[in-house]
C-alpha cells in the first residue's frame, strides 16, 4: 500500500489504495489505504448506493476501527462521528450534526471508560460552542445535573467544548 500522505485521488479511488468487495457481490464497495505506520483508513458504501458513506480509522495499527464517521443524509458531509480513545474497543466519544446544518451540534463523553456517559455537551445557538452542559455529578450513570454559559465560557471549572473542532 501507499503511504496516505502520497495517494491522489483521481475517479474516486485513492492511488495506490486497493479497492475492496466487503459483501461479496463482486462490485467494489469502499477501499483501504495503508499508511507506512499501520495506520489505515478505510471508506465504505454501506449502503449499495454507490457513494461512500462511512470512514474508519485504526490509528494505532491493531486491526480495530478507533474512529468512525458516518454520512447517514446522504449528502457527502459525515454527520456523526465516534472515537475509541482508550483503546478498549469501546466508543469514549461521540459527536453529531443533529439538526442537519453541517455543524456537529451534539457530544457526549464516557470519559472513566465505564460505558455510562459522563457528560453531553449542546450548542443550541450554531457557533461550534457548547453552550449546555449535562454530566453525571454523583458518579450513577445518569446526567443529572445541567450547566448553561455563554458560548466559550467556564462551566464548573472546565472550559465548554468547541464542537466545531471535534
Amino acid at each position: 500500500m501507499s503511504d496516505v500522505d502520497d495517494a491522489s485521488y483521481d475517479s474516486g479511488t485513492p492511488d495506490g489504495a486497493e479497492a475492496v468487495d466487503y459483501d461479496g457481490d463482486g462490485t467494489q464497495d469502499g477501499y483501504l489505504v495503508t499508511n507506512s505506520d499501520g495506520t489505515a483508513y478505510e471508506v465504505v458504501d454501506t449502503t449499495g448506493d454507490g457513494q461512500y458513506d462511512t470512514v474508519l480509522v485504526d490509528s494505532d495499527g491493531d486491526g480495530a476501527a478507533d474512529v468512525v464517521g458516518v454520512d447517514s443524509t446522504g449528502d457527502g458531509v459525515i454527520d456523526a462521528v465516534a472515537a475509541d480513545t482508550d483503546g478498549d474497543g469501546v466508543a469514549d466519544y461521540a459527536a453529531a450534526d443533529t439538526d442537519g446544518d453541517g455543524s456537529i451540534d451534539t457530544a457526549v463523553v464516557d470519559s472513566d471508560g465505564d460505558g455510562y456517559v459522563d457528560a453531553a455537551y449542546v450548542d443550541t445557538t450554531g457557533d461550534g460552542t457548547a453552550d449546555v452542559a449535562y454530566t453525571d455529578s454523583d458518579g450513577d450513570g445518569q446526567l443529572d445535573t445541567e450547566t448553561t454559559a455563554p458560548a466559550g465560557t467556564s462551566t464548573s471549572g472546565t472550559e465548554t467544548p468547541d464542537l466545531a473542532s471535534a
